[in-house]
């Protein structure tokens, strides 16, 4: 089946459609529907599965017709427990930085004092996605374990993915998309998400 995503993240459609493939599943992006970009309602700072579920459902009220997913990603470090979460992207914007490199320097200078033990944190996706026929499924999962003493990128994904370790002690930047998959929120996300719709089918 086609799967449409609701998100007017780049990185992130480009990300999903990857991860999908290895799922055999294709994922295209709303606005190559619908010829447009649009403006989604405001989120929430603290309900991902409400940022979800209404991201898709305001795509699929203009695709009914279709599959829609949408997904909300969180940071979450251990060390700083009120801080990041949903609202991390926010925190980023709010602190001026801008890009990739300059997110991992900020990330790398808060934890450049912390003992291993502290160095915790995990991104945690959760998606919605609505059937033609209205049905909604939600599932969310966690990837990564750790953040790295230096970033170590790759070829298939970018961002905080190049200074997560997974449980195997690499980045998931630096696998190969087909080994990264088995340890990425995302990927473990749908892949939870599909074997729901498969068990009702």
């Amino acid at each position: 089946m086609r799967i449409v995503l609701a998100s007017n993240n780049e990185e992130k459609t480009r990300e999903l459609t990857k991860l999908a493939a290895l799922q055999g599943q294709e994922i295209v992006s709303y606005r190559a529907i619908l010829g447009e970009k649009l403006s989604f309602p405001a989120e929430s700072e603290d309900d991902q599965e409400q940022n979800a579920r209404t991201k898709a459902a305001f795509i699929h009220d203009k695709l009914p017709k279709e599959w829609v997913l949408a997904d909300d990603t969180a940071f979450f470090l251990e060390a700083f427990p009120e801080r990041f979460g949903v609202k991390a992207a926010r925190e980023f914007k709010a602190l001026g930085l801008k890009g990739v490199d300059q997110e991992n320097a900020y990330l790398l200078d808060l934890y450049k004092d912390l003992a291993d033990e502290k160095r915790g944190a995990y991104l945690l996706s959760t998606m919605a996605l609505i059937t033609p026929d209205g049905q909604t499924y939600v599932a969310s999962a966690r990837g990564g374990v750790a953040i790295a003493k230096e970033p170590v990128g790759g070829p298939d994904l970018a961002g905080l993915t190049d200074l997560l370790l997974a449980e195997n002690g690499k980045t998931m930047s630096s696998m190969p998309l087909a080994e990264a998959a088995d340890y990425h929120d995302r990927s473990r996300t749908l892949r939870a998400l599909l074997a729901q719709v498969e068990q009702d089918q």
